[in-house]
């Protein structure tokens, strides 16, 4: 028995051959399509789980505007203008419940953001963060 040949990596199909009642194939035809089918399905999967890994993002609190709303530009390699990050807590587990309250006031205090091609703009629109913090991101198109 032979099995369908999976791409390392998967490879990405735009076309794949349609067939009809009317087509005339064997079965070593259908395997070329339901292998291309298969490596577009894992493909789709790779780049779904490299999206979803977190990238870690320092912002500093003297890289804030200096009047509101607060505005910090960040390098993120690998995000792109089309994704729509999503934003996470850094909180590691070895902080103190008053460095906890501190970090996640910190984060509380992003209230919106836009990516473009190498770079994710924060947005504090009401205070301006004194401390530096972390933060995930979630959703970066080229995580890897």
């Amino acid at each position: 028995m032979e099995f369908c040949k999976i791409k390392n990596p998967p490879e990405y199909t735009l076309e794949v051959e349609r067939w009809t009642r009317d087509t005339d194939a064997d079965g070593d035809q259908m395997a070329v399509v339901i292998e291309q089918l298969l490596n577009n399905t894992l493909y789709n999967k790779t780049i779904e789980e490299r999206r979803q890994q977190p990238v870690l993002v320092n912002l500093s609190a003297l890289g804030w505007s200096r009047e509101a709303p607060y505005i910090q530009r960040v390098a993120v390699p690998g995000v792109k203008a089309s994704d729509n990050p999503t934003v996470h807590p850094c909180i590691p587990k070895e902080l103190t419940p008053v460095e906890v309250k501190l970090k996640r006031k910190l984060i509380s205090m992003i209230t919106d953001g836009e990516s473009e091609d190498g770079h994710v703009t924060f947005y504090c629109g009401e205070k301006r963060p004194t401390e530096d913090f972390s933060v995930y991101l979630r959703g970066v198109s080229d995580n890897g």
